[in-house]
C-alpha cells in the first residue's frame, strides 16, 4: 500500500512539474520573440552616435576649426575627430568610408576628384577660411657641397644659395607636409621648378630637417596662424619666404602677418578652405545630422566670428559661397 501511494505521490508530482516546465517554455518563448523582433527593429533603425570629421594634426588650423565647431554645435549634433596628417589625406579617409565630413582645401580637392568617383562626389557644407602655404627657410640660406673632381683628389666647393623668395628654390629638395605634399607638386608641375621632394608626416620633422640644413625649405599649409609657425623664436635662424611667382586660379596671394618672426604684410599662395560630407540621402540619419550640423554653423556663424573662437571664422563672408564646388542642400538658409 505504501508503495503504491509513494508512486501515486511520484507520478503526480513528475506530472506537476512537466506542466510547470511547459508553461515555463511557453512564456519564455513569447517572451523572446518580441524582444528580438524589437532588437531587429532596433539594429535597422539604429541612430548614428556621432559624425566622425576628419581634421589634421592637433594643433594645426582644421583640428581648431573642429574644436570650434564641436563647442557650438556638440550638444546638438555630436561630433567626433579623427586626426589625419590633413587635407589631402583626409579625401582618402573619406572615400573609404572612414569619416563622414572632413576639411579640405578646394585646389586639393580640385585635383583628385578625377582620382575616385568618391571624392568627386563629395558635397561642400561650408566655405571656410583661406588656407596658406608656408614656406619656411634658413636665414643664412641653403648650403651644399659640389660633387669631388679628379678621382676625389679635390674636394667638392660649398656653395650656399640664398632663400629669399619661393623661385629662389628651384632644383632645391624641400620637405613638404600634409597637403603640400599635393599642393608642391602641382606647383612643380605648373612653374618647373624640379624640386626634389623630401616628404614627411608633420611640421615638426620638417623643421628639424631644416634646421639640420637637410633641406631649402619646408612647405606646409594651414589657416592663419598657423599653431607650429606660431612658436617659434625671431631668433630661430628662420624666416618665412616670399611667394612671388604668377599667382593662377584656383590660388590667390593673402597677406598675413607673423609677428614673431617678423613678418608683416607678407604675401602667401592661399586657396579656400571647404567643409565637405559624403553624399548621403536627404531622408537618412546621415544626411539629417550633416543638415542639422550645417544649420547649427549658420545659425552660430555671428558668435563664432565674434566669441572666444579662431580668427579664420573671420574670413568666412557668405556661406552659401562654395566657390564652384557643389553644395549639400540638406539646410536651407
Amino acid at each position: 500500500m505504501k508503495t503504491a501511494k509513494i508512486s501515486r505521490l511520484t507520478l503526480a508530482t513528475l506530472a506537476t512539474l512537466a506542466t510547470i516546465s511547459a508553461s515555463l517554455s511557453t512564456t519564455l518563448s513569447l517572451t523572446l520573440l518580441p524582444t528580438s523582433s524589437a532588437q531587429a527593429a532596433t539594429d535597422t533603425a539604429a541612430p548614428i552616435n556621432a559624425l566622425r570629421i576628419a581634421t589634421g594634426k592637433k594643433g594645426k588650423g582644421y583640428s581648431k576649426l573642429f574644436a570650434d565647431i564641436n563647442a557650438v554645435c556638440g550638444a546638438q549634433v555630436p561630433l567626433t575627430e579623427v586626426e589625419t596628417e590633413g587635407g589631402l589625406q583626409n579625401l582618402t579617409t573619406l572615400s573609404a568610408n572612414q569619416a563622414e565630413l572632413g576639411f579640405v582645401q578646394l585646389d586639393t580637392l580640385q585635383g583628385m576628384k578625377s582620382s575616385d568617383d568618391a571624392i568627386g562626389a563629395l558635397l561642400a557644407v561650408i566655405p571656410l577660411n583661406m588656407n596658406l602655404l608656408h614656406i619656411l627657410g634658413r636665414t643664412g640660406g641653403y648650403s651644399y657641397k659640389t660633387e669631388k673632381q679628379y678621382g676625389g683628389l679635390m674636394g667638392g666647393n660649398t656653395i650656399n644659395v640664398p632663400v629669399d623668395k619661393f623661385s629662389d628654390l628651384k632644383g632645391l629638395p624641400v620637405a613638404v607636409v600634409g597637403s603640400a605634399r599635393a599642393l608642391g607638386r602641382d606647383l612643380d608641375r605648373r612653374y618647373a621648378l624640379n624640386f626634389q621632394f623630401i616628404d614627411v608626416e608633420t611640421d615638426e620633422q620638417a623643421l628639424t630637417k631644416l634646421r639640420a640644413g637637410e633641406v631649402a625649405a619646408m612647405l606646409s599649409t594651414s589657416g592663419w596662424p598657423s599653431g607650429p609657425l606660431q612658436k617659434l623664436k625671431r631668433d630661430s635662424g628662420l624666416r618665412l619666404v616670399q611667394f612671388d611667382l604668377a599667382v593662377q586660379l584656383p590660388y590667390q596671394l593673402t597677406r598675413k602677418n607673423y609677428e614673431n618672426l617678423d613678418a608683416f604684410n607678407h604675401p602667401f599662395l592661399s586657396s579656400p578652405n571647404l567643409l565637405v560630407t559624403r553624399p548621403f540621402s536627404a531622408s537618412g540619419a546621415y544626411g539629417k545630422a550633416v543638415a542639422q550640423l550645417q544649420s547649427c554653423i549658420q545659425k552660430n556663424l555671428v558668435n563664432l566670428q565674434e566669441g572666444p573662437y579662431e580668427p579664420a571664422w573671420r574670413e568666412v563672408k557668405n556661406l552659401g559661397d562654395t566657390d564652384g564646388w557643389p553644395r549639400f542642400s540638406g539646410s536651407k538658409r
